[in-house]
């Protein structure tokens, strides 16, 4: 039986994907760095994504996910973003409050 989407999300790799391949994205990546994106990390997160969906076992589909390039680069964590350092500096306590 595969996964439930609280465990694997297709979604969420398959948005991943195509926001790389967007016209935006491409163009971003041109000016910046002057050469278009792959998208390939983006693309083997799909595959494993797929791979996990389809798995049995609950635990070995979380594992794999958890390998994914965007769980260990991207996701959720402000701290994991690509422009966070680059293009904005994070800051330690969110708001608008000035110390």
């Amino acid at each position: 039986m595969p996964q439930s989407n609280d465990i694997v999300n297709l979604w969420t790799f398959f948005d991943e994907w195509t926001r790389c391949a967007s016209t935006g994205y491409q163009k971003d990546s041109v000016y910046r760095f002057a050469k278009f994106d792959s998208c390939g990390p983006q693309y083997q997160d799909l595959r494993i994504a797929i791979s996990a969906k389809l798995m049995k076992d609950e635990n070995e589909a979380r594992d794999a996910i958890s390998k994914t390039y965007y769980k260990k680069n991207l996701g959720s964590d402000p701290k994991n973003s690509p422009t966070a350092g680059a293009i904005w500096e994070l800051k330690e306590k969110p708001g608008w409050d000035a110390e």
